[in-house]
């Protein structure tokens, strides 16, 4: 059974959110997602108001339990990384906004454990160029038409869904697929030394093609049906060749 309640060690953080339908349907998003928890900065408006309620839907822990905090400098150092976001990708002429892409976020869940900000800014104004410097990194959403500005809570959305996708498809695979254990490799491999050692191959090079085999299979982590489908055909293999010997 796939688990959709893992559990993202993300807080979303919004730098000076004006809009409480907003900030409600952003709670929500976090409810969707699993998200940590909600983080405020100089909020300009009562992120707990009407509108923000109606939006949240059945989501208000998350607005009920939003921290709150100055400024993005002020919270820096409470996260291993800070990843901004911003609808403006620079080139070579601004170095702050070369960016990420959202598909690319999945990576960093494989090579950190710390907690982990994505920041995004203002409706109308994004992130400064000093907030971006407290930012690890910038992260970009690439839209195709004239108006490359999306909603708020959209570019969450985007952003959310891209970072839980790969990890819906690795549980998939975990429980579609069931990993080979050292017994059946060790009848995969002895079929296949067999097989090596009954061709006329030269001696000295048999030690290294087994070799070479076995550390092939073991780094490419391979399933329980992967490997049986190996042992059967070498097995084939090897009788095909005995009874050639026989005869």
């Amino acid at each position: 059974m796939i688990n959709n309640k893992a559990k993202l060690n993300f807080d979303i953080i919004l730098v000076e959110p004006k809009i409480g339908g907003n900030i409600g349907a952003i709670a929500r998003l976090c409810q969707n997602f699993n998200v940590n928890k909600l983080v405020l900065v100089a909020p300009q408006i009562d992120h707990n108001n009407d509108e923000a309620r109606q939006r949240a839907k059945h989501s208000h822990y998350y607005l009920e339990n939003a921290e709150i905090w100055e400024s993005l400098e002020s919270i820096r150092d409470t996260y291993s990384f800070l990843i901004g976001t911003s609808a403006k990708a620079g080139r070579n002429y601004n170095v702050l906004r070369q960016p990420s892409y959202p598909w690319e976020l999945h990576e960093m869940l494989g090579v950190t454990e710390g907690k982990i900000g994505l920041v995004f800014g203002r409706e109308d104004r994004g992130l400064s160029n000093e907030e971006l410097r407290n930012c690890d990194f910038l992260v970009n959403i690439p839209v195709p038409a004239k108006f490359k500005v999306m909603n708020i809570s959209h570019a969450v959305a985007v952003v959310l869904y891209e970072i839980w996708k790969l990890i819906f498809q690795k549980e998939v695979k975990l429980t579609e697929e069931k990993s080979s254990n050292s017994k059946e490799r060790e009848i995969l491999f002895d079929t296949f030394k067999e097989i090596v050692e009954a061709l006329p191959y030269e001696e000295h090079r048999k030690p290294i093609v087994f070799h070479s085999f076995t550390t092939m299979i073991n780094r490419s982590f391979s399933t329980s049906e992967e490997i049986h489908s190996l042992i059967g055909i070498f097995k084939t293999i090897k009788q095909n060749c005995s009874e050639k010997i026989e005869e």
